[in-house]
């Protein structure tokens, strides 16, 4: 049996209906080596930085019915940030670390909603069609062969992937994680929302 330390629990409404407690996630710890500086930073054509263009898409997206929405967490070594507990670990090292930070602080919560922070032409509404989605399944929930943005059930099988992607003991990309537990893949959305900014090309595009 688990102890309430390693456990994630969901919570109930007024009416003792389960709530599903969903957190939302912006990677944002990679080493930028093609930019040749931290990405999170960079000012797009609007003012914001791309870190703040991230957030303000969890900010911005509609409430879903039977959904509690968390304080959105950055992953990375960046004030505010979390940073990886395993160092050059991926992704998957940035979401070992936000599991286990929301576990230390005991912050009940059900899955993670994860969008990369190089992502600006992300909409909150393709993000909450994967909330709407992931109520309904005990799997990872992407679109088309993009796995992320994504949701990710917490589940105990999640986190031990996690754990040993992070320790080296495991395929360290998403999708291997997704092979493990499962995946939903929603039709693709129409349109340019999937283009990351990774090069400084990349950036002038976006920069206007």
């Amino acid at each position: 049996m688990e102890s309430r330390s390693s456990r994630l629990p969901a919570g109930e409404d007024r009416g003792g209906r389960q709530v599903v407690r969903v957190c939302p996630v912006v990677l944002a710890g990679g080493l930028s080596s093609r930019m040749g500086h931290d990405k999170a930073l960079l000012k797009l054509s609007n003012g914001r930085t791309m870190l703040e263009q991230a957030k303000g898409q969890f900010a911005q997206m509609r409430p879903v019915s039977g959904l509690e929405i968390m304080p959105t967490l950055v992953s990375g070594r960046r004030p505010g940030g979390i940073p990886d507990e395993i160092e050059a670990a991926g992704p998957l090292g940035g979401l070992q670390a936000i599991y286990r930070h929301l576990q230390q602080w005991d912050l009940p919560c059900d899955a993670l909603l994860v969008a990369p922070v190089d992502m600006p032409l992300l909409t909150p509404g393709l993000l909450r069609r994967l909330c709407v989605a992931g109520q309904s399944v005990e799997q990872a929930v992407c679109y088309g062969s993009y796995y992320l943005p994504c949701w990710l059930p917490l589940g105990q099988r999640c986190r031990d992937y996690l754990d040993a992607a992070a320790a080296g003991n495991a395929v360290a990309s998403v999708r291997a994680l997704f092979g493990f537990i499962g995946c939903l893949s929603l039709p693709e959305p129409d349109g340019d929302w999937h283009l990351n900014v990774n090069r400084p090309e990349d950036y002038q595009r976006f920069r206007g």
